[in-house]
Order: C-alpha cells, then structure tokens, then sequence
C-alpha cells in the first residue's frame, strides 16, 4: 500500500470515529439546551437531526446512529410532555416518528444494497471462476494449436525430407544427409553413422540384440563400463540395408542423461528412412550395372564401351596420348554351338572372358562386343605394346584347355582359337567409329588369313601383320 493510500485511510478513519460522532453529539447537547432553555418547546432542532443521523449512520454505521436516533426519541418525547398545544405534541410525535422512518429506510436500503453487493460480489467471483476457466481452455487451446502446427511443420519437413532423401541414389550422399537431419532434429550431441565393425561393441549390441540402444551414463552402465570413453552419454538404432545389417546411427555427449526417449523415437524414424534410401540406392547401383553389363560373362556392354571410348578418344588426343583398340573373335563358334550346344558355348564365353581379364591391365577397359566378340581399350598403348598385349592374350587362350558342362563318364574338353584386329589412335583418325571400323577391318583381315593370330591396320601403308 502506498503512502498516498495510508493517509486517505487514517483521515477516513478520523472522520469515522471522532469528527463526525463529535458534531452529532454537539448537535444533540445543541438541541437539549435549547429545549431546556426554551419557554415553549419548539421542533427546530429536528430539521437539523435528520441530516446529522444520516452523517452518523453514513460515517460511523448504524449503532452509533441507532443510540443518537434513541437520544433523540428521548428528547422528542421530553418535547411532548413540556409543549402546552396539543398541535405541538403531535408535531414533535410525528417528527420522532420520521427519524425512525429515515432510519429503518436506510437500514432497509442499506441491507438491500448490501445484498445487492453480495450478490453481486457472487455473480463476479462465479464470473472470475469462469474467466479463469476460460482463460485456461484458452491456454490449453492454444498450446494444443501450437502444438499441432509444430507436427503440421514436423511432417512438412520430414515429408520434404523423405523427398530428397529418396532422390538421393548415391550413398555416399545419403549418409552425411542422414548425419545433417539427425543433428537438426536433435539439436544436441555429435552425430555419424558407423559401419559393421567387429571390434565396436556399441555397434555388436544393436546388432546381436537387434535393438536401439541409449546409454545415460557410460561410466555406470554396466554393459559398457569405461572409465576412459571420449563421451558421458550415446544414443542408436540400427540401419538395415535389403534385410542385412548394414551399421548404427550413434549420437554422443559428453554430458550424461543427454537423449531420451523422444530422441529414441525420432531417430527410429531416420534410421528406417536411411535404411530406404540405401536400399533404393543399391538397387538403382544394381540396375544402373546391369543396364552397362552383360549378364553372361559380367563384361561391359557394346553401347558403354562405345561411349567410354568416346571420352578416351579426346582425352587421348587432347593430351597427345597413345590409344589401341582390340576386337578379339572366338573361331569357329557357330560350329562349336552346333557340336556342344549353346549351354557349352556359354560355359566357353565366360572362360574365355576371365582369360582376357588376367592377361589385361588395370588401365585397360574390356566389354562383350557381341555374340563370340570381345573388345579391349588399352591407354596409352602403341601399336606395337597393343601388338604384344594382344599376342599373350591369343597364346593364353590357345594354351587353354576348356572344360564342357557334359554329363559322361570322362571330363570332356577342347581347345579354342581367337582371332585378333587392332587398331592404334593416328591423327587422322577424329571419332570412335574409325578406331572401331580399322579394327573390325584388321580383325577380317585376320580371318583371312587362317585365324587364330593378330592383325594389327596400318592406314598410312595399307599393310597387315
């Protein structure tokens, strides 16, 4: 309460208890004397009682008022008895009488307005009750709002998330991007994902109890116990890749009790959601391999092998580089098919593409041309390395003795020849289809000539070895 407040309340309480109870005895001493004085009783005093009772009864309350209306009733019966008229008696009987009306009128009133107050005093607790109740649907309301439009945000961004997630095919994109939205979502802790490793006992654990995992407190937890960890507190659950187990999403901290269960349940959702994209990113790796390779001998196809010479072709040439190109025939294949079968020739094929893959070198880039056809690229290779590079291939698989799928009492096997057209990058030459053109014509130059040997195209002499 202020100084202000203290002082209006102790001058009210002044006029209360001594000011105005003081003048309206004053007054009634007043009144007495002149009475008593007076030769003949008069009602002047009672015009001036009924205000004096109304101040008492207003400052100082109805008992004050009640024993001043009581002196007055004393006094006005006094005046009855000592007036001579008979008009005057009555007159001071009526002007009692009209105190005590004044006073019971504003009793009742003040009664009234008591009860009025009271009520209505009720009517505005009844209606704070309500207000409060209200303001606290109001709040309730407006939390459970700002909580849905929380989760209405949530699921926009994790529906934005599952978008780029699920158009990322690479996987060496889609682990960082994993790492990212777990440490925004979190927001607390170091965050990777951890691969298959035998030796990491957080990552055996997930794996062996195919659960997530929270540790509170790594140097209590019995599981763990470290006295020496680089973290107080880690969180994981498991990524599955096709079925298989494929590593962890781990967060830490070196703070304990760092995750709870609503981190559990978040992360549960990430993780299913890497483990997804990197499902879809092996099978579109998968499809993208089977889309350049051939299902038979694992080699790369003739429209990859076309386009990668392309790239070799400039590069060889911007660089002043050496470039060979190779298409390597099996003999006599069709008749082979018709003695064995095409199961036999099958078998052969990918024998004779292992062969070539041993005597290739690691820069070297070889495809199933066609049918009974390879082709090799070898970098920065002449015509005459090309020349022994594709000799030891021809002699390897001469030297070989192949095996047939055939049910008999003995192994059966054969031999097989290869014919080989080479083809070297000159200045002359400005597209693939040259390079492939002047090996396909030293190849049937080598056919010509009664198979099983290299032919090398020479365009400056026209001239075949």
């Amino acid at each position: 309460m202020e100084i202000n407040d203290i002082k209006k309340q102790a001058i009210k309480e002044i006029v209360q208890t001594i000011v105005v109870p003081v003048g309206a005895w004053l007054t009634f001493f007043a009144l007495v004397y002149n009475l008593v004085k007076s030769p003949i009783p008069r009602e002047l005093i009672f015009p001036l009682s009924g205000p004096v009772l109304l101040a008492l009864y207003y400052f100082s309350g109805p008992i004050q008022s009640g024993i001043y209306l009581g002196f007055l009733t004393i006094v006005g019966l006094a005046g009855m008895l000592l007036a001579s008229k008979g008009e005057m008696r009555w007159l001071f009987l009526f002007e009692t009488m009209w105190l005590w009306a004044i006073f019971f009128m504003v009793e009742m009133f003040q009664q009234k307005y008591t009860a009025e107050r009271n009520h209505c005093k009720e009517e505005e607790e009844v209606m704070e009750t309500h207000l409060a109740l209200l303001n606290s649907n109001i709040e309730a309301t407006q939390k459970r709002r700002d909580s849905l439009i929380q989760r209405i945000s949530n699921y926009q961004l994790l529906g934005r998330i599952v978008q780029i997630a699920g158009s990322a095919i690479y996987e060496e994109r889609i682990l960082p991007l994993i790492t990212r939205l777990a440490t925004k979502f979190v927001a607390r802790g170091t965050w990777d994902v951890k691969h298959d490793d035998p030796d990491n006992v957080f990552v055996q654990y997930v794996k062996n109890n195919n659960v997530p995992l929270i540790v509170q407190n790594l140097s209590t937890d019995s599981r763990f116990y470290s006295k020496r960890a680089r973290f107080s507190s880690m969180i994981a659950v498991p990524i599955e890749v096709n079925g298989e187990f494929y590593g962890i999403l781990k967060g830490i901290s070196s703070r304990t009790d760092e995750f709870d269960e609503g981190d559990l349940r978040l992360l549960s959702v990430l993780g299913g959601l890497a483990s997804i994209s990197l499902t879809n990113a092996r099978l579109y790796r998968r499809m993208q391999e089977l889309s350049i390779t051939d299902g038979l001998t694992g080699l790369y196809v003739q429209s990859y092998f076309k386009e990668r010479l392309g790239e070799e072709l400039q590069r060889s040439k911007s660089h002043n580089l050496a470039l060979s190109v190779a298409l390597i025939d099996v003999d006599h294949f069709k008749k082979f098919n018709d003695i064995y079968g095409h199961n036999c020739g099958d078998a052969v094929l990918r024998q004779v593409a292992q062969l070539i893959r041993r005597r290739m070198r690691e820069t070297d880039f070889l495809c199933r041309y066609g049918g009974e056809e390879f082709a090799l690229i070898m970098l920065q290779t002449g015509a005459q390395e090309g020349e022994v590079i594709c000799e030891e291939i021809r002699k390897s698989i001469e030297d070989e003795r192949f095996y047939l799928p055939i049910e008999s009492f003995q192994p059966v096997c054969t031999r097989l020849n290869v014919s080989i057209g080479l083809s070297t990058l000159t200045p002359r030459i400005q597209a693939e289809r040259q390079l492939i053109e002047n090996a396909d014509e030293a190849l049937y130059r080598a056919k010509n000539k009664g198979r099983n040997c290299v032919v090398a195209f020479h365009q400056s002499h026209d001239k075949h070895i």
